[in-house]
């Protein structure tokens, strides 16, 4: 009995380290990115979509000045859904979705059908991820 006790405890120690050791991981992603300036995050995001779509040089600088721009454009902080009004929440949402839109416009004029698509999808993907993020988020408070 001893034994199997003395397994049990060490195989708790040994779950309980790996779960803090990912918990750090997503803590120095997150300082890493709040560290970057619009130029880095804008430099990366062109890098990750040349590897995805093959984009030639002239395609990447005017991809570069869009994702600029909206780096730029962006809110250097997020406010709290919890303490906004319902007309603050519509108007956030209408002007995330009018940047989109108009982003999506900006790429259509740049790559070409087959990058589209794939730029399409990966956005869709991108946003599933998302959601199902904040759904865990939502979970883990209650």
């Amino acid at each position: 009995m001893k034994k199997v006790l003395i397994i049990f405890m060490a195989l708790a120690t040994f779950a309980v380290t790996a779960q803090n050791k990912n918990s750090e991981r997503k803590e120095n992603r997150k300082e890493m990115k709040a560290n970057l300036t619009p130029e880095q995050r804008a430099d990366l995001k062109v890098k990750e979509m040349t590897l995805a779509l093959d984009l030639n040089a002239t395609q990447q600088q005017k991809v570069k000045q869009i994702i600029l721009k909206a780096e730029n454009d962006r809110p250097a902080t997020r406010p709290n859904r919890g303490e906004m009004t319902d007309a603050q929440k519509y108007e956030a949402k209408s002007a995330m979705l009018d940047r989109r839109i108009a982003m999506k416009k900006e790429m259509k004029e740049i790559l070409t059908e087959e990058q589209m698509a794939k730029w399409e999808l990966q956005q869709r993907h991108r946003g599933g991820k998302l959601k199902a993020k904040g759904e865990q988020k939502r979970k883990s408070r209650k």
